[in-house]
């Protein structure tokens, strides 16, 4: 008779049946329910090495290159998160071992791992880390993202194609590991030791940090990649960095409610005004800074015959919010988004509107996206009567990257506006081929594998488009009575530490150049030393062209009359929580909301901005309150519950809903 046993097992022992929680199949071995990983443990592990990897890549940039101690001091926020995270999935699984719980750890796993590989990217390009308030911006303008994204994806091909298929396997092993879950451990007393583990980690995270902190080389640049972790960016979120709720503390003035005389010359006497911003272009690399760079020789030559205002600065590190700067001398609002560009049924006093009483027309023109940002409704918004975009000219032989357009392709239609109509013109442009990613036209310069290199030459185009731009306006006999008024939008930053980008508020981001020039009527004279902000421009320019401006409560100063040497010039950089301050004489104070410091600066001793100092308890808390006040004071009032539709401009249809708006062309 043959035993139904084989000869190694022992028939008085028989095994106890496994218990199966969810729908577990019966063949599942029970040396693998617990002991083997489960999946959201690898995808955590992924996480955590995507964060390593861009830390230490970060801190090998240093000059000199950082040692372990310096690697230490900026991941140990990231294992202090992912330890945590960790933490919350194994008490998950103490709590209740099921089927269900394991599904949640996996889906809560993929979103953090998601957000860390995000978070890496965003870091090697900017410098800083991902930060909620431009999740939100996102969110909000989901069609603007995909050219930005598409743009990064021409830059690397290859790269891309590797990591979408990755992301198509990764994505089908989640799918399937939800569908069909592994088994679970019934057995708490395993999940305890995991948990008492982690907590042990945990403790020896929080104790080592103060330790390598002090020890650490990178000073400054270190709290600027040890802040750029998930701890921060949740502790941001849960612990606001003002206790007050951001509320209407002004009323912008409308079209008519600012109280000015107009010249008493005819209008045929009134000069042209033409604006321009330069896109990304700081006094740095400008021929004035530095005179044996050549980048901007045609500025320069307007600068030696005009006048230079030699310290001047942008308000906020984004486009939109210098056109508001520029042309109403009012602080832009201080958050993400561009809730000036809403629509409103009048629109706000501005330079356009405080001319066209005295007979000026007006118009913008610029070869970026008219729906980025909602351009159109902001111009629309400021009461100019033309407003021009990359779309109007329906050529995408002249599309540069994902966003910026040849500059060159603009003066023509320029032109035409000019000459179609007598009479004074107030002509606004924006360049915008120094936006990354840094492309110029076929035939102009050769592609660098230094993006630095590559971004001077869009300077030199852009400087070459700005004596184009005059050159027509002469040829057709419009350049001797015109003012032309060249400025910086906002600045950029390529510090080897940090990459390149402007969400840090270096002089290099907030330090632009500004040159008024106005032939036979500016003398040429040494350049403006007092502090100048964005915020003059209108006062400035009404007040030349003989405007009495005495009661009309511009936030600015007309710049050709002394500045009071301590004023300060407040300075902001792209989203909430963002780094923002103040600059006062040679004192630069910077607040980081997410670290919760205030740092120092003296200007004088550290151009470079290379050893700031910490403020002491009570000195930070009287920065940061002075600060929080200049923000909370930006802010103004617009009806969250409306939604409006409004055809502008012939070509452009513009929407809104409560404090966002965007912009359809329509052919």
């Amino acid at each position: 008779m043959i035993s139904k046993f084989s000869s190694n097992q022992d028939p008085s022992k028989e095994q106890a049946p496994l218990r199966r929680p969810g729908n577990r199949p019966r063949w599942f071995p029970a040396a693998q329910i617990g002991r083997n990983p489960h999946i959201e443990t690898w995808i955590l592990g992924l996480g955590l090495a995507s964060a390593f990897l861009g830390k230490c890549i970060m801190v090998r940039r240093q000059l000199p290159p950082g040692g372990w101690i310096d690697m230490m001091h900026v991941l140990a926020p990231d294992l202090l998160f992912f330890a945590g995270v960790f933490l919350l999935v194994r008490l998950a699984y103490l709590i209740r071992p099921s089927a269900w719980t394991a599904r949640g750890a996996l889906l809560f796993s993929v979103l953090v791992t998601a957000w860390s590989i995000l978070n890496t990217c965003w870091l090697f390009e900017s410098g800083v880390q991902f930060q909620p308030g431009v999740l939100l911006v996102l969110l909000l303008n989901v069609r603007e993202v995909w050219p930005l994204v598409r743009g990064h994806v021409g830059l690397q091909p290859g790269l891309m194609i590797l990591l979408g298929v990755l992301l198509v396997g990764a994505v089908s092993l989640v799918v399937w590991r939800l569908i069909r879950p592994k088994a679970v451990a019934i057995s708490r007393a395993r999940h305890v030791r995991v948990l008492f583990v982690t907590l042990i980690v945990l403790l020896t995270v929080v104790l080592i940090q103060p330790i390598v902190r002090s020890r650490s080389r990178l000073g400054f640049a270190g709290d600027v990649l040890g802040f750029s972790s998930h701890w921060y960016a949740l502790r941001s979120l849960v612990v606001p960095w003002r206790a007050e709720q951001l509320v209407q503390t002004r009323n912008i003035p409308l079209r008519g409610e600012r109280t000015i005389n107009l010249p008493a010359n005819s209008p045929d006497e009134l000069p042209n005004i033409v604006i321009v911003l330069l896109e990304s272009v700081p006094y740095a690399v400008t021929s004035m800074a530095d005179p044996q760079r050549d980048a901007t020789p045609f500025l320069g030559q307007l600068a030696r015959e005009g006048v230079e205002f030699r310290r001047t600065r942008s308000v906020v590190a984004q486009t939109t919010k210098a056109f508001w700067a520029v042309l109403t001398s009012t602080t832009p609002v201080i958050e993400q988004g561009y809730i000036e560009a809403v629509p409103v049924s009048v629109p706000y006093e501005s330079l356009a509107t405080l001319l066209r009483p005295a007979g000026y027309r007006s118009a913008f023109f610029e070869m970026s996206k008219g729906t980025f940002e909602c351009a159109p409704g902001l111009f629309h918004n400021l009461g100019f009567d033309w407003a021009w975009f990359r779309e109007n000219l329906e050529d995408p032989s002249a599309h540069l990257g994902y966003m910026s357009g040849d500059d060159m392709r603009m003066v023509e239609p320029a032109m035409q506006w000019v000459l179609q109509e007598p009479g004074p013109f107030l002509l606004m442009c924006i360049t915008s081929v120094s936006h990354h990613p840094y492309q110029l036209p076929r035939g102009f310069g050769q592609v660098s594998p230094d993006p630095y290199e590559n971004y001077l030459q869009t300077v030199r185009y852009t400087d070459m488009f700005l004596a184009c731009l005059w050159d027509r306006l002469g040829r057709h006999g419009r350049a001797d009575n015109t003012i032309l008024c060249v400025l910086g939008d906002h600045g950029t930053s390529f510090r080897v530490q940090m990459g390149k980008g402007r969400w840090i508020p270096y002089e290099e981001v907030t330090r632009i150049p500004w040159v008024i020039y106005w032939p036979g009527h500016l003398s040429r004279r040494d350049p403006v030393e007092w502090p100048c902000s964005q915020l003059d421009v209108t006062p400035t320019l009404l007040r030349q062209i003989g405007f009495d401006i005495s009661r009309a409560g511009f936030e600015g100063y007309n710049a050709l009359e002394p500045v009071p040497a301590n004023r300060r010039q407040y300075c902001a950089t792209l989203y909430a929580n963002s780094p923002l301050g103040y600059v006062q004489e040679d004192q630069k104070v910077i607040y980081w909301p997410y670290i919760d410091k205030v740092f120092l600066y003296d200007l004088a001793a550290d151009p470079g901005e290379d050893h700031p100092l910490t403020a002491g308890p009570q000195d930070a808390l009287r920065y940061r309150q002075d600060i929080s006040d200049w923000q909370q004071k930006s802010q103004i009032y617009l009806d969250a519950k409306r939604h409006t539709k409004q055809r502008i401009y012939d070509h452009w249809w513009v929407f809104s809903t409560g404090r966002s708006a965007w912009s359809y062309y329509v052919p």
